[in-house]
């Protein structure tokens, strides 16, 4: 397929330049401007005059913009939206010029602006519409139902595979070398995006109340009893001659892709939400063990080493005086060999008496308690404490009691770990507090 039998040759040109994150932002500004109207059109006039008010509100530091009053601005982007193909003019009968966005660009628009929209991705909804439908099979609408369900299941499919790839991405950002040694930056990015995006959004409701697991094998079952009808299936099939007025091979070759693309999508359907899980439970841990090593717990030992070894790597010789490293090759595990243990004479030495400063003791014995606290075991007992006598704690009156940012992400990130004690279950509202923005959420003991 090549896409520019559909699109202009230079559509995408509209964006080569270093202006494009202000293109961006002014395709949107008529977008919004112009959705409201049935065939996404508008004055001429109007559509300068919106983006007029753009560059009087904005400022614009480009060579190829800035130069100029905002009106000549306008004028400038309007003529380029033209030239690239992105919006049309014609003459109505008032002989007035209207401006619309073409066909294609509206509906890249649609994509590219649903990308940052703030709604959660609703699985439930999608898997239990196909569950009812087959349920209810009505094979005289058996055509529809199953190009319907098939473009639905393709959908579902493709958020999946989305929120899978979407994870990897936190993954690799999180190790990142910019943010990994940056507190602030990675509280910001768990809290901001990844619980607003991911967690709450998405894998929270996949894996407890929209699980498709509910609704799977009888979907299975179902569109398999299908297959195996003859009269079902030449019903279906010749109502799919008749609404697409093809041959009777073409219809069928149709429904068996259809039929047989569902079923090999709910039978690896478990797979990718494990594998989803499996990407979920890295992240948290990963993240986790970033935050104790940056507020400095004592008990990420092997982050500490992991990080001294990288440093070492850097400067050649630099361990050479403190330890040896060497590759070392695994034997075969039912191999009868075993290594032969060199007694070494044993030196004993009398202990001598360190005296501490008292000031140095008072500070190691506050520092230990401090990152105590950081600890899993900790953070349990100071919620279950909490929660005593009440059955819900708040995760934004949690944050006012404590106003400890670190203690706070901690606390929600073991909420989600299976051997919690407690319970994490995120709410629709959003709360902004000292400038940090998370989802509320409730804090619950385990039953």
């Amino acid at each position: 397929m090549n896409i520019f039998e559909t699109l202009p040759i230079n559509f995408f040109n509209i964006f080569n330049n270093s202006n494009k994150g202000m293109i961006s932002e002014c395709l949107f500004v008529l977008y919004d401007y112009m959705k409201e109207d049935s065939a996404f059109a508008s004055l001429k006039e109007n559509v300068i005059f919106e983006l007029t008010k753009y560059f009087n509100s904005h400022i614009i530091e480009t060579d190829e913009i800035a130069s100029g009053t905002p009106k000549e601005r306008a004028d400038n982007i309007y003529k380029r939206l033209k030239d690239c193909g992105w919006i049309s003019e014609e003459q109505g009968d008032n002989y007035q010029i209207y401006a619309s966005f073409e066909d294609y660009a509206t509906s890249i628009m649609n994509i590219l602006f649903q990308l940052d929209a703030d709604a959660d991705v609703e699985y439930s909804s999608m898997v239990y519409n196909i569950y009812s439908s087959f349920v209810r099979f009505d094979v005289n609408n058996g055509h529809k139902i199953l190009d319907s369900h098939y473009r639905t299941t393709k959908e579902l499919m493709n958020k999946l595979k989305n929120l899978n790839t979407n994870i990897k991405r936190y993954i690799k950002k999180l190790l990142r070398d910019n943010m990994k040694n940056d507190l602030n930056q990675l509280l910001d990015s768990l809290l901001n995006e990844y619980q607003l995006m991911i967690v709450d959004r998405a894998f929270y409701n996949l894996t407890t109340r929209d699980h498709p697991l509910k609704y799977r094998n009888t979907i299975i079952a179902a569109i398999s009893e299908i297959r195996n009808s003859e009269e079902k299936i030449n019903c279906i099939v010749r109502n799919i001659m008749d609404s697409k007025d093809i041959t009777y091979e073409k219809a069928y070759d149709i429904f068996d892709e259809q039929t047989n693309y569902m079923i090999d999508s709910f039978e690896s359907i478990l797979d990718l939400i494990n594998e989803i899980s499996k990407k979920n439970e890295k992240f948290v841990a990963s993240a986790t063990n970033r935050i104790l090593f940056l507020i400095n717990v004592k008990e990420d030992i092997g982050g500490k080493i992991n990080e001294i070894i990288k440093s070492g790597q850097q400067y050649d010789g630099s361990l050479n005086n403190i330890v040896e490293l060497s590759v070392n090759k695994t034997l075969d595990s039912h191999s009868i060999f075993s290594s032969r243990k060199q007694k070494l004479p044993m030196h004993l030495e009398s202990i001598k008496e360190v005296k501490l400063d008292d000031l140095i003791r008072e500070q190691e014995i506050n520092r230990l308690k401090v990152n105590s606290k950081y600890t899993q075991q900790s953070i349990e007992k100071r919620i279950l404490e909490r929660l005593d006598g009440n059955s819900v704690l708040n995760g934004s009156v949690y944050f006012k009691e404590q106003m400890d940012i670190s203690l706070f992400v901690l606390t929600w990130l073991y909420g989600y770990n299976e051997k919690s004690k407690y319970k994490i279950e995120p709410l629709n509202t959003l709360v902004n507090t000292n400038q940090y923005k998370f989802r509320e959420f409730i804090i619950k003991e385990k039953k």
